[in-house]
């Protein structure tokens, strides 16, 4: 692997995972809120369950919080673009955590300019919380509604000016921010022609894979762009859906070779990775086989 005749296979392997990412992540988180670009709670459920918290090393209790919060806003008809839903957002998020120490500079929930005290000392937080952050979208004549907004500067080609703008949250980073662009693209299927590389999230898995199969070795460590270009170059060489491509080999690299060896094999060898995948599926069926047989049994 690593020639340029090699890669069309490879990434027509990648973009048919995709359509699994879809099914098992994709489909299942959005089909909880059916109404985003009406309902504007609905569409902050989405993206605080989805993507808000998937910083490395956030704690996976924080989206199910963050979702409890949200759900009690919206229950006592709390006003987007209010100040004192700011402050209730955050004060709500610190009573159901329990915790004394939250990190406040990555919550996205939390304000801009909150006083906190870490190691070095004292210190306050500069990007804005989530609800700050739609309250700014209202200001610009949208509903304060961050799928409308996506969607939106997607359908305008204004993709990087959206990406830097979600960085303005609280503990969004590029990669979130391309997560969240990549999957709105897909639910909707709007594709910018302008930046569209910035809709390839690249974490350590994506990395690794697109390394092993294209045998780039960048020196530096965060040369994500290089990577986000290359796989949109080669994808569309292929004929593939950039966005299935990264899917697919994230899906594939985390979910099922599950290890920086097995992941190097198989990209070395196909025949290896359908080996794998073939494997995945058999279990898949046999869970949903025990799924259907629980749920029966529970009916009864």
């Amino acid at each position: 692997m690593g020639e340029l005749n090699e890669f069309p296979k490879c990434f027509r392997f990648f973009a048919q995972l995709g359509t699994l990412f879809e099914a098992r992540f994709l489909r299942p988180l959005w089909q909880k809120y059916p109404s985003p670009e009406t309902d504007d709670w609905e569409a902050i459920g989405i993206f605080l369950a989805g993507y808000a918290f998937e910083r490395q090393g956030a704690k996976p209790d924080y989206r199910h919080v963050a979702t409890d919060v949200i759900s009690e806003l919206a229950r006592q008809r709390c006003p987007l673009t209010h100040a004192n839903t700011v402050q209730l957002a955050w004060g709500l998020f610190r009573d159901y955590s329990g915790e004394t120490k939250l990190n406040y500079a990555n919550n996205p929930l939390c304000p801009q300019a909150t006083s906190y005290t870490r190691k070095t000392g004292p210190a306050t937080t500069c990007n804005k919380s989530f609800i700050e952050f739609l309250h700014d979208i209202s200001r610009s004549g949208l509903p304060p509604n961050i799928v409308v907004f996506a969607k939106t500067g997607l359908q305008l080609d204004h993709t990087r000016d959206v990406h830097n703008a979600i960085q303005e949250i609280n503990g969004i980073g590029p990669k979130i921010a391309s997560l969240f662009l990549r999957d709105v693209a897909v639910i909707y299927n709007v594709f910018p022609t302008k930046d569209r590389h910035l809709l390839q999230p690249v974490d350590v898995w994506v990395k690794r894979a697109f390394e092993k199969i294209t045998r780039y070795k960048s020196g530096n460590s965060q040369d994500i762009e290089t990577v986000q270009r290359g796989i949109l170059e080669e994808a569309t060489k292929a004929g593939e859906r950039a966005e299935a491509v990264n899917a697919g080999m994230w899906y594939f690299s985390s979910q099922i070779a599950d290890s920086d060896y097995r992941l190097s094999k198989a990209l070395g060898d196909l025949g290896y990775a359908g080996v794998l995948l073939e494997e995945y599926i058999e279990a898949i069926r046999q869970e949903a086989t025990a799924a259907a047989k629980l749920t029966k049994s529970r009916n009864e």
